[in-house]
């Protein structure tokens, strides 16, 4: 299986106030998307830690948000990998509505983890049971790093992750850091005519549970950045950019008031 396809509609329970999908909501979405095509393949998290003691870690995400789709509109969502560079899987992804026009676009790189050291590793079988799809169309170019803002307004922040943070893995899924971004955006912007346009985020280093992390929020005009840090050690890093004004770059008629 070349591309991983799944067909749902969008629950309130997945978008913020004014009705807009949620970044977080979408990584999960996309990662779901990147699970159940590695299980397909033969190289689920199941058999991953039968056979090897390894699990499925992303390490960059990358993401454009063309549009957003309005609650229990349709999503058609597709995935694919292609070919592993130097224990670096690349992937793919791309949010469509009914007719087939993109809501989200989307890139991401994997890497496999030893759980017992929890250091990055090996598993050849991996490589080769990975499509190379060399010929399928990329939504997005592989996944930059996010970059940390150096000026604009700054809110700080600690935290300690809830058992709500953790994932399958034992440590917060990186997308946990797009919910606290929006939190700090809603303080800053109006979300209902500015949501967020990109989103890039970089995991650095495991956040666990009872491990308290330092949250430094920076924003400037359309741009922000969020470092989750630990003794001055990055964690995870985000940085995007928002809409300037939703319902003007969407191209909707405003009626006079």
């Amino acid at each position: 299986m070349k591309v991983q396809r799944i067909e749902r509609l969008l629950e309130s329970g997945e978008c913020d106030r004014y009705g807009f999908w949620k970044p977080n909501a979408i990584m999960s979405f996309m990662q779901e998307l990147a699970g159940l095509h590695a299980i397909r393949l033969g190289m689920g998290r199941e058999a991953l830690v039968a056979d090897h003691q390894a699990v499925w870690v992303v390490t960059r995400h990358e993401m454009v948000i063309d549009r957003y789709p309005a609650v229990a509109d349709n999503l058609v969502g597709k995935s694919f990998p292609t070919k592993a560079r130097r224990g670096i899987y690349p992937r793919f992804y791309l949010v469509e509505d009914e007719a087939g026009q993109a809501l989200v676009r989307g890139s991401s790189f994997w890497t496999l983890a030893d759980i017992q050291s929890r250091t990055m590793t090996q598993v050849p079988e991996v490589s080769s049971l990975m499509p190379e799809n060399e010929d399928l169309e990329k939504p997005l170019p592989y996944p930059t790093g996010a970059k940390e803002l150096s000026q604009g307004r700054e809110i700080r922040h600690n935290w300690q992750p809830l058992y709500t943070d953790i994932d399958r893995n034992g440590h917060v899924n990186n997308s946990r850091a797009a919910d606290w971004a929006l939190c700090f955006l809603s303080e800053c912007v109006d979300l209902s005519k500015r949501p967020i346009r990109s989103l890039q985020v970089t995991f650095h280093q495991e956040m666990l549970p009872g491990e308290e992390v330092a949250l430094r929020f920076m924003i400037d005009e359309n741009a922000f950045s969020l470092r989750c840090s630990r003794e001055e050690r990055a964690r995870v890093t985000l940085s995007g950019t928002l809409y300037e004004d939703y319902e003007r770059e969407r191209g909707e008629v405003q009626l006079p008031t």
